[in-house]
């Protein structure tokens, strides 16, 4: 079948058009190298590795505890006339917290005073006839159980006087507990009675004090690691610190006050608590805290910036420059953090350059343009 000359022409050109886009194509395949060749190496931030001081820490979630708590309770029974106290106000000991109505146990001490000054007169009137039996049977004018009867009256006598002293001294006791007082100095919370209201002992807890300096931090470690402490022969002094909630480090270092003598068995752990100064009210009982036991005696350690260090499928690794500015991939095995730094147990030395910017621009094998962290570039 032949072509219409139109259709010749219209073929032909499709040809050419095909053939310069395949020439195109392989021309800017063929530049594609040469253009990555000639783009200049990528520019890094490094910092050395450095060897610091570091203390070995290990941290706890721990717990604030009121050094000194008490409940305040009423031990007789009245209507509450005074509260004089403001709610969540410091209190110092023997202040005046709750005043009940004492008129019915103050007319009490006077009924027993009564009541003993009326044993104290039969007392003696007995006393003198006694006496006068003593006399009257020497002479045969009564009989022995005449003495007998007299006496006894004179010892029962004597018996009610010393009940009634004690019902004076308990009258005397219920008279000073209508005034409840602080028997510790502290902050005072929310009072769960008004002026008015009638109380007693079967009323609860009125209000509680709380002492809060110094404080209680508690938390527990677990067996293993109280098992590692123990079996160290160079047992090292630990300074106890606490991280708040907000992340800050509490200004104040503690000190070890106790540790329980057994382990709890549901959960593994013993208990052990130290003692936080606590002046500004900072620290209030009931708030979780990071408890961060330090060595006292710091130790050398290799560090480099938390930022340089990466992890893959393989584990952890940082990206280290050498002399010849080629970059390596190397593994490595971490340790403690230490603020902004990591601790290194093996993979780097003391004066090798790791990558801490610009990760996402090299490869290993590739060649970059290092710039020290807070300088220029590297000579």
């Amino acid at each position: 079948m032949t072509t219409p000359p139109i259709g010749r022409a219209l073929l032909s050109g499709l040809l050419a058009l095909m053939l310069g886009t395949l020439a195109a194509c392989d021309e800017f395949e063929d530049a594609a190298p040469a253009a990555a060749a000639n783009r200049p190496p990528p520019g890094v931030v490094v910092t050395p590795v450095i060897e610091e001081a570091v203390a070995g820490t290990a941290e706890f979630v721990g717990r604030t505890e009121a050094f000194e708590e008490v409940d305040l309770r009423a031990r007789v029974q009245g209507f509450l006339v005074e509260r004089p106290f403001v709610e969540g106000d410091v209190v110092e000991r023997g202040a005046t917290l709750f005043v009940i109505d004492p008129a019915e146990y103050q007319a009490e001490v006077m009924a027993a005073e009564a009541e003993i000054e009326r044993a104290r007169a039969q007392h003696e009137a007995a006393l003198n006839e006694v006496e006068r039996a003593r006399q009257l049977i020497a002479r045969g004018n009564i009989s022995e159980s005449e003495l007998d009867k007299r006496e006894a009256e004179a010892n029962r006598l004597a018996a009610e006087i010393k009940a009634g002293q004690a019902a004076l001294e308990q009258a005397r006791l219920d008279v000073g507990y209508t005034r409840i007082t602080a028997p510790i100095s502290g902050r005072i919370g929310r009072s769960a009675f008004d002026p008015g209201n009638l109380i007693g002992p079967e009323s609860g807890v009125l209000a509680t004090v709380v002492r809060l300096d110094p404080i209680y931090v508690s938390f527990p470690v677990s067996e293993k690691a109280y098992l590692q402490y123990m079996k160290r022969e160079d047992r090292p002094e630990l300074t106890p610190k606490i991280r708040l909630s907000d992340g800050s480090m509490y200004q104040r270092s503690g000190e070890v006050d106790f540790v329980d003598n057994r382990i709890d068995p549901t959960t593994g752990t013993i208990q052990v608590r130290t003692t936080f100064a606590n002046p500004d009210s900072l620290l209030l009982p009931g708030q979780y805290v990071t408890v961060v036991l330090a060595e006292a005696e710091p130790d050398v350690h290799t560090v480099i910036p938390q930022v340089a260090v990466q992890e893959n499928q393989a584990g952890r690794f940082v990206l280290v420059v050498d002399d010849q500015n080629r970059v390596e991939a190397r593994p490595v095995t971490m340790g403690q953090r230490v603020g902004t730094n990591w601790v290194v147990l093996d993979g780097l030395r003391e004066g090798e350059l790791v990558i801490v910017e610009g990760m996402q621009k090299v490869r290993p094998g590739g060649v970059v343009v290092p710039t020290y962290a807070g300088a220029g570039p590297q000579a």
